[in-house]
């Protein structure tokens, strides 16, 4: 009995670390979409498009924003919405906004990927499958989501309305505070709109 309990036990741990190992590549590849998105200047979405006009405004790596936003909807997400909350939530702290930053200055030594159209056009292809391949990688394994989509969750829960209406109501509200801040808006705000 002994022995099948520590049995279930060491694979639950290996099942564990795959999972943690898979949100973790995720988070890295999706990290990358969004560096090449920021560089590239042709538009991202919502929630990138405002965190770039303030780090602009601020003179800072965005990924460093995307730091300061995900601890303040941490707290917020395992007061309100703990329900949708894991340890990827609290992974998605310690590693998004560092990865967005280390990609933004590997990236940044090479800035021929974002001045000629042929090369722009690729790294706009390769930035939208990076970050649609490392949400789904990151939400498959189902850790946890971020803390203001949990609190979107929970709430579409309280007031009886479909998450989809509080989400399109966020990016409204992020795109507009982002065009107050002078934000980058192109082809690729289009496309991640319409399909990511």
């Amino acid at each position: 009995m002994e022995i099948r309990f520590s049995l279930r036990k060491h694979a639950e741990n290996r099942k564990l670390l795959l999972k943690v190992g898979t949100y973790f590549l995720g988070t890295v590849i999706g990290c990358l979409g969004t560096a090449l998105l920021t560089l590239n200047g042709l538009g991202s979405d919502a929630m990138n498009t405002l965190f770039v006009a303030i780090a602009g405004k601020l003179h800072i790596l965005s990924g460093s924003v995307y730091t300061v936003f995900n601890t303040s909807m941490l707290l917020a997400g395992f007061l309100f919405a703990s329900r949708y909350m894991g340890i990827g939530s609290v992974l998605m702290i310690l590693f998004q906004g560092f990865f967005i930053n280390a990609w933004q200055r590997l990236l940044m030594e090479m800035p021929w990927l974002f001045t000629e159209i042929p090369w722009k056009a690729a790294v706009a292809v390769v930035s939208y499958l990076c970050r649609c391949l490392g949400g789904a990688l990151a939400t498959s394994v189902c850790l946890g989501t971020a803390g203001f989509e949990a609190c979107l969750f929970t709430l579409a829960d309280r007031i009886k309305i479909e998450y989809k209406y509080l989400k399109l109501t966020s990016e409204i509200l992020f795109f507009g505070a982002a065009l107050f801040l002078d934000g980058v808006y192109g082809i690729m705000t289009i496309v991640s709109v319409l399909f990511y």
